[in-house]
């Protein structure tokens, strides 16, 4: 902060405190990608947030909600497929996170196997489709999957135990959900 004046022929003002700001700065960005149709939360952390006033994805401006001087949440807009630059408008200046921001088709999930399991759990289930680099759930019926994504076509899933009876595979990511067709078998 300095005292500024202004000085004319008739006198000098009375000093009027000016603050200099930092420009922004951008550590993370999660979730690193969203779906088209936009409105996923986006958490921007960094430094110097307190005076932001807008988030850039590509060419898209919205409004953030600054919640401290180190984190803002700004809600994705609607966008093409493809990665754009994030940039944060702050009084200070401007920053852009070093990764892009992607937008992401929601996933088709086209099938899997084998299509049973014991009620134990412990099946590895490959789960095939498009769109799945982002996956971030797999569920078996309403319990919760350990998975690891192979591929943007595949997943591998350890199925949940269960009581026996057919649950429905469906999977998340930051796009969307889809159900895969058919069903997973437990069996005594």
């Amino acid at each position: 902060m300095v005292d500024t004046t202004v000085t004319t022929p008739g006198g000098t003002s009375n000093p009027v405190p000016f603050y200099y700001v930092l420009p922004p700065v951008i550590l993370d960005v999660s979730p690193a990608s969203g779906p088209l149709a936009g409105g996923s939360t986006v958490t921007v952390t960094g430094r110097n947030l307190t005076t932001a006033t807008s988030v850039l994805f590509g060419d898209t401006a919205v409004t953030p909600t600054v919640l401290s001087d180190s984190e803002l949440t700004a809600v994705s807009p609607a966008h093409a497929a493809g990665d754009v630059a994030l940039v944060v408008t702050a009084q200070g200046g401007t920053a852009t996170a070093s990764g892009t921001f992607a937008f992401v088709a929601a996933p088709t999930v086209t099938g899997f196997s084998p299509v049973t399991g014991l009620p134990a759990g412990g099946t590895l289930v490959d789960i095939t489709g498009t769109a799945l680099a982002t996956t971030t759930e797999v569920i078996f019926g309403s319990v919760p999957a350990t998975f690891a994504v192979l591929s943007d076509t595949r997943v591998a899933a350890v199925a949940p135990s269960h009581s026996p009876g057919t649950v429905t595979i469906t999977l998340t990511t930051t796009g969307g959900s889809d159900a895969a067709p058919g069903v997973f078998l437990y069996l005594l």
